[in-house]
């Protein structure tokens, strides 16, 4: 049973597993994208990894060092590998996620109403599809003397704006359970206060419909295919999620929703 708990602390309390989970769901969006790059995978774990210990341990005193440590690696990762543009959106993303939970700097955004619902989704979109999408300035460290005009322009070129509608709304769907789960313990409205346990699980099924049907459109087939099981399969978990399940119902089973669409892909890739 010590084994156990050992494991919980390092796996999962350690927000190790829910970065890893974060990392694979985006390696699948690079992989269709054909854009996969092991060096932006460890920036994507990095910043999974820093953003989560930053919002669950950022009062304890050895958190703000360890988040510092973070953004020194991190930070030398990306002008080793990708450039200033590239950096300069991670700064903004970096942003994000600070004021999503920054009570130091009386900013907390996840205590306005209904934010918090919301606001997951949008980071995890702007993490996986924003910052990584375009690989013309992963290797290139010119600088240009219109930096505005460069940073819009490169934002703007061939967006994915499918793959960041996909995310947003699968993330969202698979964050509306944790509310359900922390109905007591928020004291700020939230989606299930507002409409009740039931409407927020049916909001869940819509999205996860919503973000089926754009990956069955505009997702090469087997990475479709990968997306429709994994919505499935995230229904079943959110159908018999309550405020009385265990904690790793969440912390583990809902977490690993995240890293289904690219395992269903590889188990596709090798038995069929």
């Amino acid at each position: 049973m010590n084994y156990i708990n050992v494991l919980k602390k390092l796996v999962i309390k350690s927000q190790f597993y829910v970065s890893f989970c974060a990392t694979l769901l985006g390696i699948f969006v690079l992989k269709e994208q054909e854009s996969y790059q092991n060096s932006l995978a460890v920036v994507l774990f990095m910043t999974f990894w820093n953003g989560y210990i930053f919002t669950v341990f950022h009062k304890k005193k050895d958190a703000i060092f360890w988040n510092l440590v973070g953004f020194a690696i991190i930070s030398f990762l990306i002008f080793k590998y990708f450039n200033f543009l590239f950096y300069f959106k991670w700064l903004i993303i970096l942003l994000l996620g600070i004021l999503y939970n920054a009570d130091f700097f009386k900013i907390n955004l996840r205590e306005f109403s209904l934010v918090k619902t919301f606001y997951v989704g949008f980071v995890w979109a702007m993490t996986l599809v924003w910052l990584p999408f375009n690989n013309d300035y992963f290797c290139n460290n010119d600088f240009s003397s219109d930096f505005i005009q460069s940073f819009i322009m490169s934002s703007l070129r061939d967006f994915p704006i499918h793959w960041f509608f996909i995310i947003f709304l699968f993330i969202s769907a698979i964050t509306f359970p944790f509310e359900i789960r922390d109905l007591e313990r928020d004291d700020f409205i939230t989606l299930p206060k507002k409409i009740g346990i039931e409407n927020t699980k049916y909001l869940s099924y819509f999205f996860l419909f919503l973000s089926s049907v754009l990956a069955a459109f505009s997702l090469k087939f087997e990475f479709a295919i990968s997306f429709f099981f994994t919505s499935i399969f995230a229904s079943i978990l959110i159908y018999f999620s309550d405020r009385k399940r265990e904690d790793w119902y969440y912390s583990f089973l809902m977490e690993s929703l995240s890293l289904l669409p690219f395992l269903i892909l590889i188990l596709l890739k090798y038995f069929c």
